[in-house]
């Protein structure tokens, strides 16, 4: 099916911004570099997206679009294991960053306001230990609430070091001795 041209072209400019904060960070998407690599004029880009911030609001919301479809496609064979399931959703959250560096400090940033699918991904973790704590699955004095702060927070310190260095041997190694030690301090053994 074809797009109309106003679609096209919204597409092409979204796609050069994904590429070109997925290779070299949020920072070098420009409205400059983003027109020169989708072929178009810099109105095009106003009249999508406002301005450079809403473009990269729009990439944002393309990278959580992503990261939601490969989270989700992760955790879906679980087998209904608790640990497999919190194992399976960081090993997707800490690939994500890994796969796409340039967006998760974007997706994730360390300080002023979080994007709304932030707090989208903490409800999904907060339903997934309300139903672990339950059924009895969490350690004792483990509140569904506590799991939840405690694993956001682990979380995001992996995910942000191994973005900051994402050519590191050790990274993979040092994601599954912390994503271990977690899950051992908050899920029951079963």
């Amino acid at each position: 099916m074809l797009q109309n041209a106003h679609g096209d072209t919204r597409e092409r400019l979204l796609a050069a911004a994904f590429e070109i904060a997925t290779r070299d960070g949020v920072d070098a998407v420009s409205t400059r570099a983003v027109c020169t690599a989708a072929g178009v004029r810099a109105p095009s880009l106003y009249h999508h997206f406002g301005d450079r911030s809403g473009l990269v609001r729009a990439v944002v919301d393309a990278a959580f679009e992503e990261y939601f479809r490969s989270k989700d496609a992760a955790t879906a064979a679980d087998g209904g294991d608790a640990r497999a399931r919190i194992a399976a959703g960081w090993d997707a959250h800490i690939g994500f960053a890994l796969a796409y560096p340039g967006l998760y400090s974007a997706m994730y940033p360390t300080s002023g306001s979080l994007p709304s699918q932030v707090e989208r991904s903490g409800a999904l973790l907060r339903a997934g230990f309300d139903d672990l704590e339950g059924v009895g699955a969490l350690r004792p004095g483990i509140t569904a609430a506590l799991a939840t702060s405690a694993l956001r927070a682990a979380l995001r310190g992996v995910a942000h070091a191994v973005t900051a260095n994402p050519d590191n041997a050790d990274n993979v190694a040092m994601s599954a001795v912390v994503r271990d030690a977690l899950i051992r301090a908050l899920v029951a053994d079963q």
